[in-house]
């Protein structure tokens, strides 16, 4: 696979991520969907044998409308191949997972951290349990499958909450 990012910065204020701070920044600039489809068209017309695309930063799924043109433009232009992606886990639309799924996304990376609505708040996170639940619930009906990153230890973590986690 080839690891690429459509954009840099993270505007969320999680205490626990060190990238705004160390490497990116607070401000989310995206690229142009000219650019990333350049990017497409040298892997598909240099690197054939490149199967899957993994779309790394972490803001790609802050804009949904983005999201939802790149996958229609993808489809578009007959691009084939597949993609995983960064996401928050706030997506609770069936049909955007389904045309994501459709214009090839095989999984997606879920940035949860926590099962406990105090330590989600302690971080802050700005998510709660429920709209985690709903967007599993969401990747699963549309297909795609859900790799889920979790944190144990973070401030104010106690044997309850890593329970609540677990």
């Amino acid at each position: 696979w080839v690891q690429t990012y459509f954009g840099r910065g993270c505007f969320g204020q999680c205490i626990f991520c060190l990238w705004p701070q160390t490497l990116m920044g607070r401000t989310y600039r995206k690229r142009s969907l000219d650019s990333i489809f350049a990017e497409l068209d040298y892997i598909r017309d240099r690197a054939p044998y490149v199967k899957e695309l993994m779309i790394d930063d972490d803001t790609f799924s802050f804009d949904l409308k983005r999201m939802q043109e790149f996958c229609e433009r993808k489809l578009a232009g007959g691009y084939t191949i597949n993609w995983c992606a960064n996401v928050r886990p706030t997506i609770a639309n069936v049909e955007l997972l389904a045309l994501m799924k459709k214009a090839g996304c095989r999984a997606v990376v879920a940035g949860y951290e926590s099962g406990s609505p105090e330590i989600l708040k302690r971080i802050k996170k700005g998510i709660t349990v429920e709209r985690m639940a709903a967007f599993a619930d969401a990747a699963r009906q549309a297909g795609i499958q859900v790799h889920g990153d979790f944190i144990i230890g973070l401030p104010g973590e106690t044997p309850e909450t890593i329970e609540m986690t677990y």
